[in-house]
């Protein structure tokens, strides 16, 4: 469905049909500095919806990590809004819902950035096309959305000490990339698209909404069984004249690619970790950001709830403990650090207070505790 890579070289793997289609974006560097030249960036639109905010502004609409569906917060998600442009980084469970109640209109959306296909990451990531092409009010997604992520992972390295792992599902395609997540949830929902388009909702063809982009990782000397993470260079996957995103690799236990993200605004720069563990690329991604938004979980948490021994590993070899955090955003010289992808995520198990003072044990700038529909304002670079 999806043709092309992000190298702009041609798939290998046959489309059955070419549509939905897949822009070229920037290979990988030697390892270096952080940051890229380019030209310089324009100046955004006035924010209009918001008299008296930011230019810039990082909304968190959901700041759950994991798939278990919980009250008090929503799956992962953030929006970076650019003036009158809006950013999605994740869409995990609720993610469209909250994106609305923030009040961020839909033709707004230009681009959404996938770091990894860890469900609690795309769980809402096909509603945006779904339920968002019209609206009473005349809101609706523009054509084209640029939508980039991960390709397919092209194996799966052996399970943790445990259980023995469970049949694969879909054996002959096991490990899909982001057109096959797409391409796929377009045809099982045919019938819905059909209908609507029958009956006046839909006003264009669904497949011209949306263009994929699988960010290639094929000269980064990363491998998904052997070296899923090796230290690169962040890279350039997108840029127009709002904002500029470099990409590199976090180290999220089996999962390949997983990616971090670093967003250069004309007001600053905000970071996001992505899933993953400690790692000196996530620490180069964020040098000297103004935001970063990072994961944190609480192996403590867990321990003390008597979680199996291959649990525990796996929060060690995927995730980043809350009182590493604050190491990650004092080696980066971030300015500011906020929490998300909270795990455990309900306030009862662990309260902000807590996070809040693992994260301070390393970092003594400012730290906040993630919660939905946050908002963070960036104020301009600084002199």
């Amino acid at each position: 469905m999806c043709n092309g890579q992000a190298d702009g070289t041609a798939e290998a793997r046959p489309s059955r049909r070419a549509v939905i289609g897949s822009a070229a974006v920037a290979g990988v560097a030697a390892l270096g500095a952080v940051g890229m030249p380019g030209r310089a960036l324009a100046a955004p639109a006035p924010d209009r919806g918001r008299p008296g905010s930011a230019r810039t502004r990082l909304v968190l609409l959901g700041t759950a990590g994991g798939p278990v569906p919980i009250a008090e917060r929503f799956g992962i998600s953030s929006a970076v809004v650019v003036g009158d442009r809006t950013y999605l980084f994740d869409a995990g469970r609720g993610s469209a819902s909250q994106y609305v109640r923030a009040g961020l209109p839909l033709k707004s959306l230009r681009a959404v950035f996938v770091t990894h296909l860890h469900a609690d990451h795309t769980a809402d990531l096909f509603n945006y096309l779904m339920l968002a092409q019209a609206s009473p009010d005349g809101d609706a997604l523009v054509a084209p959305v640029q939508v980039l992520g991960p390709g397919p992972a092209g194996g799966m390295g052996p399970p943790f000490a445990g259980p023995r792992p469970v049949p694969n599902v879909n054996p002959d395609n096991p490990t899909p990339g982001l057109k096959d997540l797409i391409n796929g949830s377009l045809d099982a929902n045919a019938y819905t698209f059909n209908i609507y388009g029958r009956e006046g909702a839909t006003p264009i063809h669904p497949e011209s909404i949306l263009n994929l982009t699988e960010i290639d990782v094929s000269r980064t000397g990363a491998d998904p069984i052997k070296n899923r993470a090796p230290r690169i260079r962040p890279f350039t996957v997108f840029e127009d004249d709002r904002i500029r995103v470099q990409a590199t690799l976090g180290a999220h236990g089996l999962v390949f690619p997983a990616f971090g993200f670093r967003v250069e605004t004309p007001d600053g720069v905000i970071a996001f970790s992505g899933d993953t563990a400690y790692h000196e690329n996530i620490i180069e991604l964020a040098h000297r950001s103004d935001v970063l938004v990072h994961e944190a979980v609480s192996v403590d948490y867990y321990k003390d709830k008597n979680q199996n021994e291959a649990f525990i590993e796996h929060l060690k070899e995927a995730h980043t403990d809350v009182t590493q955090v604050g190491d990650v955003a004092r080696r980066a010289s971030a300015r500011r650090l906020v929490l998300s992808h909270l795990g455990p995520a309900k306030p009862s198990m662990v309260p902000d207070r807590t996070w809040y003072q693992g994260a301070r044990q390393s970092f003594d700038g400012p730290v906040v505790v993630g919660n939905d529909l946050m908002t963070v304002p960036l104020r301009g670079k600084k002199g």
